[in-house]
């Protein structure tokens, strides 16, 4: 690896964790994936214990770094590791696709800049970095776009296996473009049989993962639990936010980009079908059918939650392509400009809107990790440590968690149906499958009706922890379970933010 890049990877790991690491504890995504892969770096397994929809991947991996100290933290910094992986195959592909650094360079900052906000650990964004390592090798194979590479082809597909291992419908969905999407470029017979060749490699490869998680699924005993949660229990799953929303999104950009995006994939097509016609050069023509092909693919994220998270991870390969056209025009107006010394204008002019961006990155990461060191931060609540917890929500923890351990003492068993139970149950070590992340979709194939059935039959040294009525529920939250228990079962008294019932 050259020295430039190396730099530019610390640089872009700088930016990315002072902007993750001064965050206070509130993010409940971040939580829940945490709190998942806790469960299972103690031990815990997959389905059998813990409630997952998509497969578990990711848990494990950050189970391992847990081992390290199991601390927010520690998915914090993995989180950083994995988008500046991200941000720079981002850069590696625009040097790729328009040979020009200082372009690379400012688009892969503005995407930076513009993606900012959702910096997080996450399994749909960890499907965007398989999905970017795919699409930076496609495009480095393409002058042999149709000859079979027994090597290449078989870590391509191995790495569409992994996505399935991650989440298992934009897993499929990925694996179906790295078989089928060379098809487009077969012109004889003699390119049919090593396309044959391609695609066993790449079956091959793929199955490899997909197989290997089965036999774990099997010799663990949560087969069963996984069919119920990750494949049965999809069906329950009701929440979505339509795309239109985008619209009415409250940041301009993603006003502006939800229109973009479609734009942008019609004019892809468009170009592809009247390619001859516009006399556009066969190398650009398979560039344009690689990031089209691969940007749909991860387009699925944004089906059923359309929110601007999924939106901005599902449309990041879109903003690859978006660059590629307007530099691919631009190219093309440049070289009609009669202007001397056009080339020297160009070069200093985008080194500077390089060298000011660079700076303005620079400036806001200095001061945000001088924010974070001067900060006071949690030392005492366990799990949160190094981390600033908000003086409300500490003093909730632990209001809530000596309730929790008291009724413990006096042999009950406290459940906490709320969206934000896992923020109270990590700092005691807790883990309640189900509860934890206790949403619409994640509680199995019998769904809401099924965890009635449960209260039902519990006993009288159960407590049930709801949300207090003078407060908002979470949208995702089952809220016949909790209608239920309102109506069905005995208020006893309040705890901070919540009514406990028996």
């Amino acid at each position: 690896m050259k020295k430039k890049d190396v730099l530019l990877i610390i640089f872009i790991f700088i930016a990315v964790f002072s902007i993750i690491i001064v965050r206070p504890i509130e993010n409940l995504d971040e939580l829940w994936n945490y709190n998942t892969a806790r469960a299972v770096a103690e031990g815990l397994t997959p389905y059998k214990d813990i409630s997952m929809i998509t497969t578990p991947l990711l848990p494990i991996i950050t189970s391992v770094f847990l081992k390290i100290a199991n601390e927010v933290i520690m998915s914090r910094i993995l989180a950083t590791a994995i988008w500046t992986s991200i941000l720079f195959l981002t850069y590696k592909i625009f040097r790729k696709l328009i040979k020009e650094e200082n372009i690379s360079l400012i688009s892969t900052a503005l995407i930076g800049i513009l993606f900012r906000g959702i910096f997080s650990l996450d399994y749909n964004v960890t499907l965007l970095l398989i999905a970017l390592i795919i699409v930076y090798q496609e495009i480095e194979h393409l002058e042999n776009v149709t000859q079979y590479n027994k090597k290449y082809d078989f870590i391509i597909g191995l790495l569409a296996g992994l996505a399935i291992c991650t989440k298992q419908s934009i897993g499929i969905a990925l694996a179906g473009i790295i078989v089928i999407y060379k098809i487009m470029f077969i012109k004889n017979k003699s390119q049919i049989k090593e396309y044959t060749k391609i695609i066993i490699t790449r079956i091959i490869g793929i199955l490899i993962p997909v197989l290997l998680l089965i036999t774990y699924l099997i010799f663990s005993g949560s087969i069963t639990d996984f069919i119920n949660y990750a494949i049965l229990g999809i069906k329950t799953f009701s929440n979505s936010i339509s795309y239109t929303a985008l619209l009415r999104n409250d940041k301009i950009e993603i006003n502006i980009l939800s229109i973009v995006v479609p734009i942008t994939i019609l004019i892809v097509i468009i170009l592809l079908i009247l390619s001859k016609k516009l006399k556009i050069q066969k190398k650009c023509q398979e560039e344009l059918i690689t990031l089209l092909m691969y940007s749909l693919s991860m387009a699925i994220v944004m089906y059923p939650i359309s929110d601007e998270i999924h939106f901005l991870i599902g449309s990041l390969i879109v903003y690859i392509l978006l660059v590629y056209i307007v530099v691919y025009v631009a190219q093309i107006i440049y070289n009609k400009i009669q202007i001397r010394n056009k080339l020297k204008i160009y070069k200093i002019t985008s080194a500077l809107i390089w060298i000011v961006l660079f700076a303005i990155i620079l400036m806001n990461s200095m001061k945000s990790l001088n924010t974070y060191f001067k900060a006071e931060k949690n030392t005492q609540i366990e799990h949160y440590k190094w981390i600033q917890i908000q003086d409300y929500l500490e003093k909730r923890i632990n209001k809530i968690d000596k309730y929790i351990l008291q009724k413990e003492k006096e042999g009950k068993k406290v459940y906490i149906l709320d969206s934000e139970a896992a923020v109270y149950n990590i700092p005691i070590n807790k883990y309640n499958k189900n509860y934890d992340m206790f949403l619409k979709g994640n509680i199995g194939k019998d769904g809401e009706d099924g965890q009635i059935k449960k209260i039902q039959n519990k006993d009288d040294n159960i407590l049930y922890l709801i949300k207090r009525r003078d407060l908002n529920l979470n949208w995702q939250i089952p809220i016949n379970v909790v209608k239920y228990i309102r109506e069905n079962l005995e208020l006893v008294e309040e705890i901070s933010i919540y009514e406990v019932y028996k």
